[in-house]
């Protein structure tokens, strides 16, 4: 057989494949067509209906934006939007689902309702009858059902649109031309359960309706997979076919032509051997097989030269080896270098951890003059070379690739709170005032939800102040927070940091940001430095994906900025503000530091008044009701009695006094001394900078002590004799909730951890508990491994369960509900809220008047005096889990107590150990070292309230 002949042969096979293959691709594209066709009907369907439940959504929201911001526009969108559902407009241009809530967003261009005759609502929600099959018969029923409910909606918003405008006669229950404005009736018309459960139902209805769709098209697109199937098993069968026509053609190949070539494959085997020198066949009858050895020589003659060439080659690559061996050992030996200097760095902190501990130690003791000045002297110099230490060790970690980013829940007051800190005693001996401003529009919520890495912001954050403080003679150093909408989930997050300095030429903002850049060569011989703290700043910055800069004009100070991207929990933003509803007045002088504390307290929610003058403050306390009074210390003289009028207020019991004093070292005001004794107690000490965590968990500090255990008391009769199971590890918060329950006349069972519960409630006469409140971080068995054992036990399934937290993130609460808890509270513990949670789960009312809470300096005497002593004693007995839970028991107890900066310290201290990014070590040395004094501090305390 000639070679043309099966040539022939195997090109039918082929061709008759290519045929089969491009009558199937046709019939395989109808039936993918056709099915497109089906999906792309029922998507659109199904988009108009979420269109339509957007614009029923955005009919609500605007609604709601109208009547609290009065913005005309949302008005105008509003009844644009009726008169689409009615046919008297449409769209100018097709839109989307998102579209509304873009637009009262104001994240997009608005797209024009144009005069026109449109699909009315009605016809719009029938649409997908035409092209749905197989649709259920009811549609007309839920269409009208969504028609009626609209009307009723629409008919409350007409309410709610008069009485804002004082059209309305809520009494009367109808419209006239004059009455009062009544904002607060509308919002509780908005938010009524008729309204939400008419809107939900309108909800249901047309996820109701892309149900009905689904199903619809379910069937027919079946239908045509089965098709499709069908289509792909026949090009199957032809294709095997096809397959085995080329196999017979192989067959024959491999007899007439393949054996002719076994001696050419021996000459290949010793040409691949490196043989070049070779006999070729010389083949007869096929002149195909004769050009085949033709070929084989010249490939030959190629081989020869590609060797030639190959060696050269080889020669080259090796000298490019050598090369990058080389740039590989240079690049290990900067790492190493790194790795080294941040080894060493680190290993030299302890030491000089050590000696300003003992320095600091020793200073608080009686000392001659001159030996108070040296060691003062060694301190700053200690001081000095630990933040150069400092320094080099984030330098070197950032040239050595080491840092890394966390993603965790944070609050921006813990940043801000810490980073003043750090820099608090050097700008009071510097005498300098620190602000804190946050943009309006900021509220506590978003500060309370931020998740990114609150550690390095911290850093950041610091660097800034260290420099602002260290280069300001005299005035202030402020920092502005603003949060700026990024996305749905997302925001922008900058901070500036303002100081009163001499400022820098333009020359010097060039390069301040560079490596071991300063000002000029004679900042590092008068305040020291590398020059690193700027640059690793921006280093930081710019690897979380945000910006730094600097702003400054000669003598007229500077402000830093940096940016950085954060993400929030989108639903804060319907919770109430913590302190909303509240009202204050602020007796400060005018001017930016007043300035300042407004825009925290606004932040927070409460409506203060700024007031100048004492009169003023007794003025405003006589005409309004006043929740807070917040004064200025430096602006009373201590000669000067108080007014009495003034004093009459002040001994209000729900009237919270705060003195804002300059800064923690003027803790001893003017005000103190000027107050009654009974008063002192109850005053708030708040000072600069002023941040919203402080004034929002400000505490009412009461010092009586318990009611006797046979003293006379009226008891509420609604929680008298209900029994209580407390589980709590620490003694004082096991103190403070059971005086709290006793006090209502509740029995109460205290156990210690969730083991020791599981003991008591297994049996099967385990006592009966009417609700059972739990700590979540206790030894042995934790509060969520117990709530899950209590969950599974028949008995015990329906019983009300409390859970008691330090954390008051929304992930422990969305735990603790999941795990089956039916409340949680946050501590401290407060009267109140312990109270209207549990009348609320026994279905009873709330308890009045409220318990005083235990002397609480007796209590931190009992349990907390000698707590450096129990924390040196986990950490001998390497029990790592303790020492962090006595450090978490402290972070509420310190809250009760008012010691704000202590409070925002521990929780720091905690979060680092749980992050590892602190050493227990040094946490227990930098105890040892304010210890004693709070010791002392409530000694006194307890020696006074004592009677003699």
């Amino acid at each position: 057989m000639k070679l043309a002949a099966l040539f022939r042969f195997v090109l039918f096979a082929t061709l008759l494949g290519l045929a089969s293959n491009v009558w199937m691709g046709e019939r395989a594209d109808q039936l993918q067509t056709s099915q497109t066709a089906l999906l792309t009907a029922r998507l659109n369907a199904i988009n108009e209906l979420r269109l339509l439940q957007s614009e029923f959504d955005a009919l609500q929201t605007l609604v709601a934006a109208f009547v609290v911001s009065k913005n005309s526009q949302h008005l105008v969108n509003y009844y644009e939007l009726l008169d689409a559902h009615a046919g008297a407009r449409k769209y100018a241009q097709p839109v989307d689902n998102v579209y509304w809530s873009k637009l009262i967003a104001g994240n997009t261009e608005a797209v024009p309702l144009v005069p026109a005759e449109g699909e009315t609502l009605e016809s719009r929600l029938l649409s997908p009858q035409n092209v749905a099959p197989n649709l259920s018969v009811d549609v007309k029923a839920s269409v009208e059902n969504i028609l009626s409910l609209s009307k009723r909606l629409r008919e409350r918003e007409q309410i709610v649109f008069a009485l804002t405008q004082g059209l309305y006669d809520p009494d009367a229950g109808k419209y006239v031309s004059e009455a009062p404005v009544r904002d607060d009736l509308a919002i509780q018309m908005l938010f009524s359960e008729e309204y939400l459960g008419m809107s939900n139902a309108i909800r249901a209805e047309i996820q109701g309706r892309i149900r009905a769709v689904e199903l619809g098209f379910q069937t027919v697109i079946a239908a045509q997979a089965n098709n499709i199937k069908a289509t792909a098993n026949f090009d199957l069968y032809l294709g095997l076919l096809v397959t085995l026509m080329a196999l017979v053609g192989l067959a024959v190949l491999q007899r007439f032509v393949v054996a002719p070539l076994r001696e050419l494959n021996k000459v290949s085997k010793q040409i691949a051997q490196g043989n070049y020198s070779v006999t070729l066949p010389n083949p007869r009858f096929v002149t195909e097989m004769s050009n085949l050895v033709k070929g084989f020589a010249l490939m030959i003659g190629s081989f020869k030269r590609e060797l030639e060439q190959g060696e050269a080659a080889r020669s080259a690559e090796l000298i490019a080896f050598e090369a990058k061996m080389g740039r590989e050992r240079a690049e290990a030996q900067v790492e190493a270098r790194g790795m080294l200097l941040a080894n060493m760095s680190h290993e030299i902190r302890t030491p000089m951890n050590a000696i300003l501990g003992m320095t600091a130690l020793t200073l608080k003791s009686d000392l001659p003059e001159q030996e108070r000045n040296y060691l003062l002297k060694v301190q700053d110099a200690a001081k000095s070379l630990l933040g150069l230490l400092n320094d080099i060790l984030d330098y070197s970690k950032a040239e050595a690739g080491m840092v890394e980013f966390e993603h965790i829940p944070f609050t921006l007051d813990e940043v801000l709170a810490n980073s003043f800190l750090a820099v608090q005693s050097q700008a009071a001996s510097r005498n300098l005032m620190l602000l804190n401003e946050v943009a309006p529009g900021y509220s506590n919520q978003l500060g309370q939800r931020l998740v990114g890495d609150p550690s390095r912001l911290r850093q950041v954050l610091s660097n800034l102040l260290s420099n602002a403080v260290k280069f300001t003679e005299s005035g202030s150093v402020r920092v502005f927070s603003k949060l700026q909408t990024r996305s749905d989930t997302g925001l922008d997050l900058r901070i500036e940091v303002h100081d009163t300095g001499s400022g820098l030429s333009k020359s010097q903002v060039e390069r301040i940001f560079e490596k071991f850049a300063q000002g000029d060569s004679s900042i590092s011989r008068v305040y020291g430095g590398t020059g690193l703290g700027l640059s690793i700043a921006r280093e930081l910055v710019i690897r979380m994906g945000g910006q730094i800069s600097v702003e400054s004009t000669p003598g007229m100070g500077s402000c830093f900025w940096f940016s950085v991207p954060v993400v929030y929990d989108s639903d804060i933003l319907i919770e109430p503000l913590p302190l909303g509803y509240q009202h204050g007045v602020v007796f400060h002088q005018p001017g930016p530091v007043a300035d300042c504390v407004m825009s925290v307290l606004n932040a927070t929610g409460m409506q203060a008044t700024l007031v100048s003058t004492l009169g003023q403050c007794i003025d405003h306390l006589d005409e309004n009701t006043c929740d807070w009074v917040f004064i200025q210390s430096d602006l009373l003289d201590p000669s000067e009695p108080l007014p009495a009028e003034l004093l009459e207020h002040l001994s209000n019991p729900a009237l919270r006094v705060v003195a804002i004093d300059r800064d923690l070292l003027s803790a001893d005001s003017a005000l103190l001394q000027l107050l009654p004794s009974e008063l002192t107690k109850q005053l708030i000490h708040l000072a600069h900078p002023v941040l919203m965590q402080d004034i929002c968990a400000a505490p009412r500090l009461d010092l009586p002590n318990l009611p006797q255990p046979g003293a006379a008391r009226e008891y509420p009769s609604t929680l008298q004799g209900k029994s209580a199971l407390v589980l709590e590890d620490h003694p004082v918060n096991q103190e403070l909730v059971c005086s709290y329950l006793k006090a209502a006349g509740m029995q109460v069972t205290v156990c210690e951890h969730g083991q020791e519960a599981l003991e008591l409630l297994d049996p099967d006469d385990a006592p009966h508990f009417d609700v059972i409140i739990t700590d979540l971080e206790m030894p042995v068995m934790d509060g969520y491994e117990f709530t899950a054992w209590l969950r599974d036990q028949t008995r015990w399934m329906d019983t009300p369960l409390v859970g008691l937290t330090g954390h008051a993130f929304s992930e422990i609460r969305n735990r603790c509900l999941d795990l089956g808890m039916d409340d949680f509270i946050a501590k401290p513990v407060e009267a109140r809220v312990l109270y209207a949670t549990l009348a609320d789960l026994l279905h009873a009312e709330t308890p009045s008047p409220l318990p005083t809470p235990p002397t609480l300096p007796n209590l931190f005497m009992e349990h907390c005096a000698d707590l450096p002593a129990k924390l040196r004693g986990h950490l001998e007995q390497l029990d790592e889990v303790a020492f962090v839970r006595e450090i978490h028991s402290m972070v509420s107890l310190l809250a009760l107590l008012g010691e704000q900066a202590l409070h925002h310290v521990f929780r720091d201290f905690e979060q680092g150990l749980n992050n590892q990014t602190i050493d227990a070590k040094e946490v227990l040395d930098q105890i040892r070292t304010v210890w004693p004094a709070l010791v002392k501090k409530y000694s006194e305390l307890v020696e006074k309230a004592t009677p003699t």
